[in-house]
């Protein structure tokens, strides 16, 4: 029984406790993260939507080149480069801020596309249109980018690790 219970004690001090404020987490290493939990973060949604995707989704060897972002009320579609391939990204913002919903190609420019995948008609009509004027002027190398993206891929509550894993053509 006592290697279990060293193991557990063990297991139990690498833990990240929070402090008292909770907007800060205590990392093992005795540095601190801010960790604002009581609210979204607020700012320029472009510049918020492509800080979470770079976080999710960029490692330190292969650059995430993100736009354009088009938002619409609590919705955007984010276009992405890395690696000679591209797509798009659907994100909803919510209580815990933007989260990217899913990935798609060509498919999610459309209104249809973007209400059997959740959002409300009138916005989904009207997002699908601004993405379309926000690419009008984009490279058309990055529009051959973004519809290289075959079929659509749920994030939903998934950790961006397995999320990305899944769909391995795109990250590597």
């Amino acid at each position: 029984m006592k290697p279990v219970l060293i193991l557990i004690t063990a297991a139990l001090s690498l833990s990240a406790p929070m402090t008292s404020d909770a907007a800060m987490m205590q990392m093992p290493d005795g540095t601190t993260m801010d960790m604002p939990m009581d609210q979204p973060p607020s700012g320029d949604p472009q510049q918020l939507i492509s800080d979470v995707l770079r976080t999710m989704f960029e490692p330190p060897d292969k650059p995430l080149a993100i736009g354009p972002v088009t938002v619409h009320g609590l919705w955007a579609i984010a276009g992405w480069q890395q690696d000679g391939r591209g797509g798009r990204i659907l994100l909803q913002n919510g209580e815990h801020g933007w989260r990217p919903l899913l990935c798609s190609g060509d498919a999610i420019r459309e209104a249809d596309a973007l209400a059997k995948a959740g959002v409300p008609a009138d916005v989904a009509t009207a997002l699908a249109a601004a993405v379309k004027d926000a690419e009008a002027h984009a490279d058309p190398k990055a529009l051959q980018a973004f519809a290289s993206f075959e079929g659509t891929v749920t994030l939903g509550a998934a950790t961006a690790s397995a999320a990305h894993a899944g769909h391995e053509g795109h990250g590597k």
